[in-house]
């Protein structure tokens, strides 16, 4: 016999009592807030207004109970439940994608789909701008967009993959995940044309010029580096930017020296303030690679039409451009 009491009481919500009460359209501003660590560049990623971006961070403040994004000096960085939460809610959207996007076809012919891919500013120049040409003809509804490579992705990858389609990046920097091979790129030296930054450059003069870099930390290891090091010899940087394609403007009128990718390098051959010369030590050339978190994006349809897309205009790529 069922008892009376037990029967007139209500069910519990299904997924919990607590989560029919959460609002689940802040699942997508709270994974981009904790990605780019930062309500403007979030706003722009989420075609948002920063206020009512602003707004939504207040409710997840609230509901967390904890400030999320901390200020620390002219930047903020994430606060430790942040830091836990960021894998969980990069996991959580990317089910929530796969459960309200599950197709076993991908039509490119009517997709409106969202393509975000990662990478520095010289790749989009040399590499991207193909890219967006075919989408654009393969799939003239979806979007790519094309986001600055930042340090936080390498160094969290491949967790922090789940969140994008997928990042362009050299071997040597990320492991343990699937990746496409796109295209080769020799390494060259740039240095001022004229003045104390003359051409001529040997290892000796390696070691003893200042040096301008792109990117910081781990990112900014690059072989002619590593190279240096087993002979004895530690470069000084002096200028770091988080750009491949302002590097002439850091060396021109210096006795800097940078290394920069022969793709690069090309686009600077009109310049008569720097002069891009050999590299006076013998390095292996730049392997670029597509990376992708498999877990999330191998049984994906339309992350497959991508990867053949980006396969088939990395075939077309030509050498050395």
């Amino acid at each position: 016999m069922v008892d009376d009491e037990a029967a007139r009481e209500p069910s519990a919500p299904v997924g919990g009592g607590r989560l029919s009460g959460v609002d689940l359209n802040l699942i997508v501003p709270l994974q981009a807030l904790l990605e780019e660590r930062s309500v403007s560049r979030a706003a722009d990623r989420l075609f948002m207004s920063q206020p009512a971006l602003s707004s939504a961070l207040g409710r997840l403040r609230r509901h967390f109970d904890d400030e999320l994004l901390v200020r620390s000096g002219n930047r903020y960085v994430l606060s430790q439940l942040a830091v836990e939460l960021l894998p969980e809610v990069q996991s959580t959207a990317s089910a929530l994608a796969k459960l309200f996007g599950a197709q076993t076809e991908f039509d490119p012919g009517t997709s409106e789909r969202e393509f975000r891919i990662v990478c520095s500013d010289y790749v989009a120049a040399v590499f991207g701008a193909r890219l967006s040409k075919a989408v654009s003809i393969a799939a003239p509804r979806a979007m790519l967009r094309i986001e600055h490579l930042r340090d936080e992705l390498v160094d969290e990858a491949p967790d922090s993959l789940r969140g994008i389609d997928g990042l362009i990046l050299p071997h040597g920097f990320i492991e343990h995940t699937d990746y496409l091979d796109l295209f080769e790129d020799a390494w060259c030296c740039l240095v001022a044309a004229s003045g104390e930054g003359a051409p001529e450059l040997d290892i000796a003069a390696l070691g003893a010029r200042p040096w301008a870099t792109t990117f910081s930390g781990r990112t900014a290891v690059i072989a002619a580096s590593r190279e240096l090091h087993q002979r004895g010899i530690y470069p000084r940087t002096q200028v770091t930017t988080r750009s491949f394609l302002t590097l002439p403007d850091m060396v021109a009128g210096t006795d800097r020296v940078a290394f920069l990718p022969a793709s690069a390098a090309a686009r600077f051959a009109d310049r008569t303030d720097v002069s891009v010369v050999d590299s006076p030590l013998p390095l292996p050339p730049i392997r670029q690679a597509f990376w992708w978190n498999g877990a999330t994006y191998g049984a994906d349809a339309g992350h497959r039409w991508l990867r053949d897309l980006i396969a088939g205009v990395a075939a077309r790529h030509p050498r050395g451009d």
